[in-house]
């Protein structure tokens, strides 16, 4: 699996990549803290980003911010920083994993498996999120439509719904699809 690792000193790198290595990663890239960690992750398309830091700062919560946005990756922050205010701001731009005081470079491999399963999770979580919002959404609109349907044909609220379930099967899609449609015609219509 491929990895990027952002440092802001070269000191201990090496341990680091080889434990890295023997865990089954390999580094990819190795950039400064300056260098766009974003740009990296949608060239190299890594499994994961590891940030090494003294300090979270701006720029590095900028970066992992653009990294979530654009190309989300598990990411794990090994630092020094242990200020709770640097853990929230990291966890909300979208850290994966926060390690303070982690001298032990053969602990990236564990580090990056705990990082990747919580990433994986959190994925799934959003997607059924999303995918409930979705359906509430089409659950307000077949309401709307409905009664929109019943108004114009003073019919009751089944044969509201039957009439909108077969102009749905009859054009081949979702009831929450005509009924968007419905609405956005009565509007003009009014």
């Amino acid at each position: 699996m491929d990895l990027i690792l952002v440092t802001d000193s070269i000191e201990g790198l090496n341990p680091l990549i080889k434990a890295a290595s023997v865990a089954g990663w390999r580094v990819r890239k190795h950039i400064g803290p300056n260098d766009q960690a974003s740009l990296s992750v949608k060239e190299v398309h890594p499994d994961a980003v590891v940030f090494v830091t003294d300090e979270v700062d701006r720029q590095t919560l900028k970066e992992m911010k653009a990294i979530t946005e654009h190309s989300p990756v598990p990411i794990v922050v090994m630092t020094r920083d242990n200020s709770q205010g640097s853990i929230d701001a990291a966890v909300k731009a979208g850290c994966t994993a926060y390690v303070v005081d982690c001298a032990d470079p053969q602990r990236i491999g564990s580090l990056l498996q705990v990082a990747k399963a919580k990433f994986s999770e959190m994925q799934r979580l959003s997607e059924e999120l999303e995918k409930t919002r979705n359906e509430l959404a089409d659950r307000k609109s077949t309401d709307r439509a409905k009664g929109i349907i019943m108004q114009a044909r003073g019919i009751s609220e089944d044969e509201a719904y039957k009439a909108l379930r077969k102009l749905a099967m009859d054009k081949n899609k979702r009831i929450g699809e005509i009924a968007e449609q419905i609405i956005a015609a009565a509007e003009i219509l009014v």
